[in-house]
This record gives structure tokens, sequence and C-alpha cells, in this order.
């Protein structure tokens, strides 16, 4: 009985992991607008600590992003994402380092992941709504 118990709080387990690792794709783009938003204002703040801080959940936000199309096998989307994920690495090594200058080159040009994947998969409908085109 002991052991049954025990099999069923593991699946439990592993499948609420799962499902919690699953949020869906607006709610990430909304964390992605929030976090990039942020990062500009620590940036432009010289706040070292905040831009780290922001550049780090934009790596993670962004791997979930790269998985999000890796599904779809949509490469353009998934470059562009690892790009932003490797960029926002480098953006919060630049802040850990207290480099303002190349905290603020690193920064900049994260806007340019965003646009090139928003240009090829994102529509907006008439009630200015948008939706995505793998």
């Amino acid at each position: 009985m002991r052991r049954g118990c025990l099999v069923l709080a593991v699946v439990i387990a592993v499948v609420g992991a799962a499902a919690a690792q699953t949020r869906p794709y607006n709610v990430n783009m909304k964390d992605v607008a929030s976090a990039s938003g942020a990062l500009r204002k620590s940036v432009e703040a010289s706040d070292f600590t905040a831009s780290a801080e922001q550049a780090r959940r934009l790596e993670q936000l962004f791997k979930e992003t790269e998985e999000f199309w890796t599904k779809f096998k949509t490469k353009d989307a998934i470059d562009a994402a690892a790009g932003a994920r490797e960029l926002s690495a480098s953006v919060a090594a630049a802040a850990g380092a207290r480099d303002a200058q190349k905290l603020k080159t690193t920064a900049s040009g994260l806007g340019r992941y965003c646009t090139t994947c928003h240009d090829s998969h994102r529509e907006q409908m008439p009630d200015k709504s948008y939706r995505i085109r793998p």
C-alpha cells in the first residue's frame, strides 16, 4: 500500500512540474515586454543589480520562447529566441562586471530579435489583438 502511494505521489509531482513549466505563449510575451521595459530603465539609470536581474529573467523567458517555437520547427523564430537568450546572458555578464558601456551596447541589441520574429510571426487582428503564425 505504501509503495503504491509513493508511486502515485511521484507521478503527481512529475505531471505537476511539467504542467507548471507550460505557460500560455501570450503570457510569456507579456513577461518579455515587462522585463524588457524594466531592463531599459535600469540600464538608463546605470543600475547594475537591477539590469543583471532583468537580463537573467529575459534569458529564462527567451528559453521558454525558444522551446515554444521548437514545437513548430520554425527555424527563424527558434534562432531569434536563441539569439535573444544568448544576448540576455551577455547583458547580465556586462551588468555583473559593472561595465556601463558594454551594458548599454549589448542591451540595445535585444530589440532586433523581437522585431525579426514579430514581423514574421505575429499578425494583428481587427480587434487589435494578435495571433501568431508558426
